[in-house]
């Protein structure tokens, strides 16, 4: 199995998209982004686990929905384990390590670890830059991305 790490704030969204999200109907992902990661999960074989901050928010079947309704077709199979529960005026003061502990929870959980995994985020992940694709928050996930997340996972 192959595993697809997936932030959503300055991956499958930009500030333009972020500052436009308001309102019934609007789309809360730029459908350019989407397209990049079913491009991604297509020739890959890759299956999806959310790391975004949004899972602290949304169950799991609703952040499937949620993703579904924008054009996702890949599998969301799982969200990461949730180490720094956001507070009222609380901040995480290191979100790339807080981020790199939660995958390597995931990871360690597993009876079997994944083959191949990549990890789009656009914080820095010193912990993980190996297997890191990172993107810009204003930019999202662009064409570049798609293929250095493709040679890290392998093709199908």
């Amino acid at each position: 199995m192959k595993v697809l790490f997936l932030d959503f704030d300055g991956v499958l969204n930009d500030l333009l998209t972020i500052t436009q999200a308001h309102g019934a109907g609007a789309r809360r992902f730029s459908a350019g982004a989407i397209d990049r990661l079913n491009t991604i999960v297509a020739r890959t074989g890759a299956r999806v686990v959310v790391t975004s901050s949004w899972r602290e928010k949304h169950t799991l079947d609703a952040l499937r929905a949620l993703l579904a309704s924008e054009g996702f077709t890949g599998e969301i199979l799982d969200c990461t384990p949730v180490l720094h529960a956001r507070t009222a005026g609380a901040r995480d003061l290191e979100p790339g390590q807080t981020r790199c502990r939660e995958i390597q929870a995931w990871l360690d959980r597993q009876p079997e670890p994944p083959e191949r995994f990549a990890v789009l985020d656009d914080i820095e992940l010193e912990l993980l830059t190996a297997v890191h694709v990172k993107t810009e928050v204003d930019a999202g996930l662009c064409d570049e991305h798609v293929e250095v997340a493709i040679s890290l996972l392998g093709t199908d």
